[in-house]
């Protein structure tokens, strides 16, 4: 006997209507994302292994009755004072810290940990501030990150767990995850979204004031892209202001297709990380299309630029810092500077830092005599404001920028008035032989210049100096010296390819001469002249 197409509507209904009171809808938070196992420990008393329900973006498995919906992030979380969970009503901050390319979230969360306890006054403590450190895995991580059946033949019994885990280091980019193999939907940058929604709820968190998302190196590289691509808090549905502290990247995300240097030697110098072609294909080695915030990367660079200008960012650069992590070799880098300290100058002069309203989206620049070292640059006093002082209380205070002399006349974008009209580093007003003067620090042939400055090469030696060069090319008729170590260049014109660079990539001694003078660096000359250039 067949059932009237009435009866069948009402039968369908109420199968439906059975299936939605099933349907548990999944609620991402901290402690309570499954617990899977792990061999990883933590490195403070103040820290424990936590697990975050993350939900699937994708809108495809959105009940906790789905398998394929049981997505888990294993995070460090902060304890307080007594070595038990924070009371949410008690906490004013909420820090979140992304751990760099060792994949070692437990040393940063210490680091942060440590960095807090060194905090003095506003009753800043563990007791009000919330420290998170994420862990984002990839598969060199299986077996102790996560689980791992080398015996499984398919990838689901490879890898049976709920962890989210990465293919290499694609997160620190916000592409998708590789594991669980059933549910590759998740964006590294969902999952910040999440976690920041998560602090941002008013019901569970009253009185947190204000959201820190920090990464010092790779860390760094994923906290300056997510501030890029990133939704801001309106778009999060939450009204707690966020901010972004970028500590010592390798590189930065550039929102317009023009690089400071040569591209000759590089036809992929654009491609997302670096730039923004090829976007949706980032990550897709071992997991599908990235589609994050995809209708602000297809409005374009200007809107991408628009959105990054908007956030309130502190940009942290260490003083001794002069290195390049490029495990593949690859070029990409390479246009925006030779090392991670030039990327950091040429960035913030071709996309200006700026400061108009400290209370509001305010960029902020710090420099801190450091090394490349994470839990150094949390604990200097630049670290310590940006992390936890900044804004305590709700009403917008900022510390002015950290780091005097500057570097550059374009890196003070909320100057220290008691600081104001100092030098910049390595000034030189002495007037050389014939009238030469010094004009900065310029690049040479190098990983991205294939056309050299100066085309004389008039001495290698050790008498080499700044007065020495001045005067031998003045002797020869050019109205332009340029010196690195033991080497004087003279020409009548600077190379096609030239560029001013930061004053502090030309920090390399004289071999003769003042011994506080500076005579150009690695694949850099500090250029004199008697004419513009």
């Amino acid at each position: 006997m067949r059932l009237s197409g009435a009866l069948v509507a009402i039968c369908a209904s109420a199968l439906s209507k059975t299936a939605q009171a099933q349907c548990e809808g999944v609620v991402p938070g901290q402690y309570t994302g499954t617990v899977f196992q792990n061999s990883l420990a933590s490195t403070h008393a103040l820290s424990e292994i936590a697990f975050f329900k993350i939900r699937d973006p994708s809108g495809a498995h959105t009940c906790t009755s789905d398998g394929a919906a049981d997505l888990s992030l294993l995070t460090f979380q902060s304890l307080n004072t007594s070595q038990q969970r924070p009371i949410n009503s008690d906490l004013q901050r909420a820090v979140i810290v992304i751990h760099g390319a060792r994949a070692d979230p437990w040393n940063y969360h210490a680091g942060m940990i440590q960095a807090l306890e060194q905090v003095e006054g506003d009753g800043i403590t563990a007791d009000n501030v919330a420290i998170t450190a994420p862990y984002f895995p990839n598969d060199e991580d299986a077996g102790t990150g996560y689980p791992y059946n080398a015996n499984g033949v398919s990838p689901a019994e490879k890898y049976p767990s709920p962890a989210l885990a990465w293919y290499d280091d694609r997160w620190a980019g916000g592409a998708n995850n590789q594991y669980p193999p059933n549910t590759p939907t998740v964006s590294a940058f969902d999952v910040l979204d999440q976690i920041i929604q998560w602090y941002g709820n008013k019901e569970m968190f009253p009185n947190i004031k204000q959201i820190v998302v920090s990464g010092h190196s790779m860390g760094a590289q994923m906290v300056q892209r997510f501030a890029a691509v990133g939704k801001t808090p309106a778009q999060l549905g939450i009204d707690t202001p966020v901010s972004y502290w970028v500590g010592d990247p390798n590189s930065y995300v550039w929102m317009a297709t023009d690089r400071p240097l040569s591209t000759g030697k590089c036809a992929a110098y654009d491609n997302y990380r670096e730039g923004f072609a090829n976007y949706q294909s980032y990550g897709t080695e071992r997991s599908p299309s990235l589609t994050y915030n995809e209708p602000l990367v297809t409005a374009g660079r200007d809107a991408i630029l628009q959105n990054y200008n908007s956030k309130t960012i502190a940009h942290a650069r260490a003083t001794k810092d002069k290195g390049d992590y490029n495990p593949d070799n690859d070029c990409v880098t390479y246009p925006t500077g030779q090392d991670r300290n030039e990327r950091f100058f040429e960035f913030i002069k071709r996309f200006p830092a700026k400061c108009e309203d400290p209370a509001g989206a305010c960029h902020t620049v710090d420099i801190v005599v450091s090394t490349h070292d994470a839990p150094t640059m949390f604990r200097a006093p630049a670290g310590l404001a940006r992390l936890f002082k900044d804004n305590w209380n709700g009403l917008g205070g900022r510390a002015y920028d950290f780091g005097y002399p500057r570097h550059a006349t374009y890196d003070d974008p909320y100057p220290d008035p008691a600081q104001a009209g100092q030098a910049i580093v390595g000034s030189d007003s002495t007037v050389y032989a014939g009238g030469k003067t010094f004009r900065g620090c310029f690049s040479d042939a190098d990983k991205a210049q294939s056309v050299g400055s100066l085309a004389v090469s008039a001495y290698v030696g050790e008498l080499n100096s700044r007065t020495y060069c001045s005067q031998l090319c003045t002797d020869r008729g050019y109205p332009i010296a340029g010196v690195s170590w033991q080497n004087c260049y003279c020409g009548n014109a600077l190379g096609s390819q030239t560029v001013q660079v930061v004053s502090t990539s030309c920090q390399g001694g004289c071999p003769a001469g003042d011994a506080s003078a500076t005579c150009g660096g690695p694949n850099r000359l500090s250029v004199f002249s008697s004419i513009d250039l």
